[in-house]
């Protein structure tokens, strides 16, 4: 997927993990203003495109944003990953 763009809804998604990485999909729907279930069609779209991982069990896990993202990827996240 070397023509993968994130959405910027996505992008803040990410901003809100890196900041807090326990965050449910509840308190990330609420804080962007759209429904939870976005937020989950978001989240699985971040995990196909291999963004994101969840680590843990689903009421007791983290989020973790990978580091080893393709190219284009890895621009459109430029300033959210250290």
């Amino acid at each position: 997927m070397s023509e993968a763009k994130l959405t910027e809804r996505q992008q803040k998604m990410l901003n809100l993990i890196k900041e807090s990485p326990t965050i449910t999909g509840k308190q990330m729907s609420g804080t962007l203003s759209v429904s939870q279930r976005t937020i989950e069609r978001d989240l699985s779209a971040l995990q196909k495109l291999g963004v994101l991982k969840r680590e843990g069990k689903d009421n007791d896990g983290v989020w973790v944003i990978v580091k080893n993202m393709s190219t284009d990827i890895h621009w459109a996240l430029e300033g959210l990953v250290d």
